[in-house]
């Protein structure tokens, strides 16, 4: 058998390339490798409710037979480099693309993914999701344009509720929208924020954020901060003015952090209201979501200027991305409401400069007596997998000489710890993880403002700000996770993926190692 025996149409393929186990063949017959396969079931459903779609009549229960799985991997590699044929707007084609849809997305739903990528190149389409912060394949890429074409424009034609405009590939595009699908925690309505944007050769990325992914907010206690952290966080929100930034990257869980600290301020007694992009989260308080627009930069301006008519207390705005918004935090923190915000920045003590040099915000404002309270910095990283985790011993096992000569660094750099309790990812992993991990967990530092901090912040001194931090005993992110490698709970390299510094370098030694590698090129 070859691949043009293989029956394909754009729903089949679908279930082809997320099972990869499993075919159906032009004689009727079910090509797989693996028995249990939930793509029979799914193949024989589709044939069964759909028998006009394949040309005759299949026998009520198709055939399985067995092939084995280096026979699928190959007979899907064909597929994926055959030539499409002209793509077609017929009704059976628009029906196949919603199925084609719902079913990626319920893919994606079900293995707890927080984004979808569709990527678009000229003669491929490839589908990637991400897992507790890592990209994975969600299905084999798919060796058609159209294929990924006709996805993205049924995404924001026909299910974007709201939308720049029309799909049309070489134009950027924002839009929202709402599925009822099957998840972990059962069927439910989802929520995605999409963009869009072109790429060369006609092709582009389509990015899907499922926004309400978390259908509870956690506690301050239960979000991977110290006791110490949540004890600084609370005396912020009982005082009575001021603002609390929260910096890190996408997906870094800032909003999540602001959610949870909503949570617990509301009904004591003080208004709360919140201005998102959009809404993730629902607290049970007086929540709008803006939608911007392309050429409305400042879509949240208009709505902050309202609120100041509503008598608010505590104010969440979403991301701090320009000196407009930047100044309405700063404005709202001077009028005596408890402000919150989020913006992207590298660490705690970059929010000064990132403000000050890139939005403009006046220094003497940063600086302004108990407006800047609590800034915040933080990142997810992944945990080890309590159930294949690997101790030192058998992780040396396994490391490169690079990785040998980083931990070996690391090691000389702690005072000292008990090798016992380390643990790290197993690369293999196991049935109940990802190549060793499962779950996220937080890293932070906090800078909380005096009048000392302020000074230097005046005069824009970041370095001496620094040191004069560390002096008062400041806990950067590196130190967190120090502390949470030594309790065993995320792996060293892991780790220093998302923090910067957790290898000290002596860059004399690797100036002198760069020479070294010339001469050894000369030598030879």
């Amino acid at each position: 058998m070859n691949a043009e025996q293989i029956l394909q149409t754009d729903t089949l393929k679908t279930l082809y390339f997320t099972s990869q186990d499993t075919v159906l063949m032009t004689d009727g017959t079910l090509q797989t490798c693996d028995f249990d396969s939930p793509a029979i079931e799914s193949i024989k459903q589709l044939v069964k409710a759909n028998p006009e779609q394949f040309g005759f009549d299949f026998e009520p229960d198709l055939l399985v037979r067995f092939s084995p799985r280096s026979q699928v991997a190959q007979w899907l590699n064909d597929i994926s480099r055959e030539v499409p044929a002209a793509p077609s707007t017929s009704l059976l084609q628009q029906s196949e693309t919603a199925t084609r849809a719902k079913r990626v997305l319920e893919q994606a739903v079900l293995k707890g993914s927080s984004d979808i990528h569709i990527e678009l190149f000229k003669h491929q389409t490839r589908l990637e999701v991400r897992v507790d912060g890592r990209m994975i394949e969600l299905m084999k890429p798919i060796g058609e344009y159209e294929y990924g074409e006709l996805l993205i424009g049924y995404l924001f034609n026909e299910l974007c509720e709201d939308k720049d405009d029309d799909f049309h590939v070489g134009t950027i595009n924002n839009g929202r929208m709402s599925l009822l699908l099957d998840t972990p925690k059962g069927k439910r309505e989802t929520q995605w924020r999409l963009a869009y944007i072109p790429a060369k050769d006609k092709g582009g990325q389509c990015t899907l954020r499922w926004s309400n992914k978390e259908t509870s907010i956690p506690t301050l206690d239960n979000i991977g901060w110290e006791a110490g952290h949540v004890n600084v966080m609370r005396d912020f929100m009982s005082s009575a003015s001021g603002i609390c930034l929260i910096a890190g990257q996408t997906s870094s869980g800032k909003t999540t952090t602001i959610a949870a600290a909503l949570s617990e301020m509301k009904r004591q007694g003080r208004s709360i209201n919140t201005v998102e992009d959009p809404v993730e989260f629902d607290l049970g308080v007086i929540q709008t979501s803006v939608t911007a627009k392309q050429g409305q930069d400042n879509h949240f301006n208009a709505y902050t200027k309202a609120l100041l008519r509503h008598d608010v207390d505590i104010e969440s705005h979403g991301e701090v991305r320009d000196e407009v918004g930047a100044m309405d935090v700063c404005r709202k923190g001077e009028t005596g409401q408890i402000m919150f915000s989020t913006l992207h920045t590298s660490s705690a003590v970059g929010i000064a400069h990132t403000l000050n040099e890139q939005m403009h915000v006046p220094s003497a404002l940063l600086a302004a007596p108990d407006l800047m309270k609590l800034w915040i910095y933080q990142t997810l990283v992944r945990t080890v997998c309590p159930h294949c985790a690997l101790s030192l011993e058998q992780a040396k096992e396994t490391w490169s000489e690079q990785q040998k000569t980083h931990f070996a660094v690391w090691q000389a750099s702690m005072a000292s710890f008990n090798p016992k309790s380390l643990r790290f990812r197993n690369p293999d992993g196991c049935s109940q993880c990802v190549e060793g991990e499962k779950g996220r967990t937080t890293l932070i530092e906090m800078v909380v403002l005096d009048d000392d901090d302020r000074a230097l912040i005046l005069s824009r001194d970041y370095l001496a700000w620094l040191k004069a931090l560390k002096v008062k005993g400041f806990k950067s992110v590196v130190d967190h996770a120090n502390l949470k490698i030594l309790r065993g709970e995320v792996d060293i390299f892991s780790a220093a993926g998302r923090v910067d510094g957790l290898f000290p370098k002596d860059t004399t030694a690797v100036y002198q190692g760069l020479w070294e590698e010339v001469k050894d090129e000369r030598s030879t």
